[in-house]
C-alpha cells in the first residue's frame, strides 16, 4: 500500500495527531521519551522561546499512522542542527514504527524526507540503544553520519530475585548495615522515616518544586553553567508534570517527619522501571539518602513483578555499586553544509589536542564541553 509522508511543523498539527500517535506508541511498545505528551510539552516550550523548529516526520498508510521520526532543528552558534525532538531531555531516542509494517523502508523514506527539506548544517542523533529501530537508518552508507567514539553508559539492576526482600538480602553486609544506619540518622535529624510512592490523586506540585529546588542547589555548587539554573527549569517542571499525567510517571519519596529528604521521578512500564531524576537535601548527606531511596524503590519494583530498574544515563558511583548490567548508547554526527563540515573538523581537531595534552583536574573541566559534546 502507498505510504504518504507528512512533516509536522506546528503545535496545532502536533496536537491534532495525538490520538493516532498514542495508538502507534502503544503498538510499538516504546518508552516515554517517544510519548506524544513528552514531545509535545518540549515542542511547546521550544516554539514559544524560538529555540527550535519542528521537523516531525509522519508516515501514513491508508489513513493509519505507521511510523514517526520525531526530529527538530535547533540553533547553536549560528549553526542549524538536526536532532531528536526533546533530545536533551530524553535518555533513549528512537523512531516509532508499527511492528506490522515494512518499517525499514518506511523509516528510510522519513529520514530522506527530513533531510530533503534542507536548512541543516549539522546532524546530531544521540542516545541510540543497540536495539533502536532508528539505528538501521543511521548506520547505512551514504547518509553522511559517522559513529562517534563517545558513548553514554546506562547502568541498571536486572532482577534475579523472587521478592524485594530477597534483593535486599543479596546486598553485602556493609550495604545492608549502611541502609539501616542511614535510616536511623535521618530519623535523628528530621523525625520518623517514611518511604512511599505518591498516589495519583495527590498534589505532586510541592514535591516536584522541592526536587527541582534541591537539584538547582546542587548544580549551583557543582555545575553553575547548567541551563537548569535558568531558562530550562520551567521546562523540566512541565515535562515532569506531563510524565505524571501519562500515569507512566511515579514520584518516590523518602520523608523525615514532614520534610522531603530525597525523591525520584521514575517511569514505570509492564516489566521495568526507569529512574529519571533524583535529588536530595544536603542536610541529610551523612545518611546517603539517595542510596536508601534507590534500594527502597528497587524492593518496591521487584515485589510488584518488575524485572528491571534502569538508572538511565550517567556514570555516578552509586550506579556501579548497585547495578549488575549496562547498556552503551551510541551517538552519530554528520554535516550537511560547508560550515557544518568546518564545525565537525574543528571538533575532531580539538579532541586530538585534548588526547595529546596532560589530563586536567575534573573540577576544572566541569561545564566546559560545547554543545557538540553535551547530552
Amino acid at each position: 500500500m502507498p505510504i504518504t509522508l507528512e512533516c509536522v511543523t506546528t503545535l496545532d498539527r502536533l496536537a491534532a495527531v495525538a490520538t493516532p500517535w498514542h495508538t502507534l506508541w502503544r503498538r510499538a511498545g516504546a518508552d516515554i521519551f517517544q510519548h506524544h505528551a513528552w514531545v509535545a510539552t518540549w515542542a511547546a516550550d521550544a516554539l514559544h522561546r524560538r529555540t527550535a523548529r519542528l521537523r516531525i516526520m509522519l508516515a501514513w498508510e491508508e489513513g493509519r499512522l505507521v511510523a514517526i521520526l520525531p526530529c527538530a532543528v535547533l540553533r547553536w552558534r549560528g549553526l542549524r542542527v538536526l536532532q531528536w525532538a526533546a533530545q536533551d531531555f530524553s535518555d533513549y531516542c528512537d523512531a516509532l514504527v508499527d511492528p506490522d509494517t515494512a518499517w525499514p523502508a518506511t523509516l528510510n523514506m522519513l529520514w530522506e524526507g527530513a533531510l530533503a527539506r534542507g536548512g541543516i548544517d549539522l546532524l546530531q542523533m544521540h542516545q541510540i540503544r543497540p536495539d533502536a529501530r532508528a539505528r538501521r537508518i543511521l548506520v547505512q552508507d551514504g547518509n553522511g553520519l559517522h559513529l562517534e567514539d563517545r558513548h553514554d553508559r546506562c547502568l541498571r539492576i536486572d532482577c534475579q530475585w523472587p521478592t524485594g526482600e530477597a534483593y535486599f538480602r543479596s546486598l553485602n553486609k556493609k550495604g545492608r548495615n549502611n541502609h539501616t544506619r542511614g535510616k536511623r540518622i535521618i530519623e535523628e535529624i528530621g523525625g520518623p522515616v517514611r518511604f512511599r510512592c505518591l498516589e495519583p490523586n495527590e498534589d505532586h506540585g510541592p514535591a516536584i518544586d522541592r526536587l527541582i529546588a534541591l537539584k538547582q542547589a546542587w548544580l549551583r555548587a557543582n555545575d553553575p553553567r547548567s541551563p537548569l539554573l535558568d531558562a530550562e527549569a520551567p521546562l523540566l517542571r512541565a515535562m515532569m508534570q506531563a510524565a505524571l499525567a501519562t500515569e507512566l510517571g511515579k514520584l518516590f519519596v523518602l520523608e523525615a517527619g514532614n520534610t522531603l529528604v530525597t525523591g525520584s521521578l521514575n517511569f514505570l512500564y509492564e516489566t521495568k522501571m526507569q529512574a529519571y531524576m533524583t535529588a536530595y537535601d544536603p542536610a541529610f548527606d551523612r545518611a546517603s539518602p539517595g542510596t536508601i531511596l534507590i534500594v527502597e524503590y528497587a524492593k518496591w519494583a521487584f515485589d510488584r513483578g518488575l524485572r528491571q530498574v534502569d538508572f538511565l544515563r550517567g556514570d555516578e558511583t552509586f550506579k556501579f555499586r548497585l547495578g549488575n548490567a549496562e547498556t552503551l548508547l551510541d551517538r552519530y554526527l554528520g554535516a550537511r553544509s560547508l560550515v557544518g563540515h568546518a564545525a565537525v573538523n574543528w571538533r575532531h581537531w580539538r579532541h586530538r589536542l585534548r588526547a595529546a595534552a596532560p589530563p586536567a583536574p575534573a573540577v576544572a573541566m566541569a561545564g566546559v564541553e560545547s554543545h557538540l559534546d553535551e547530552h
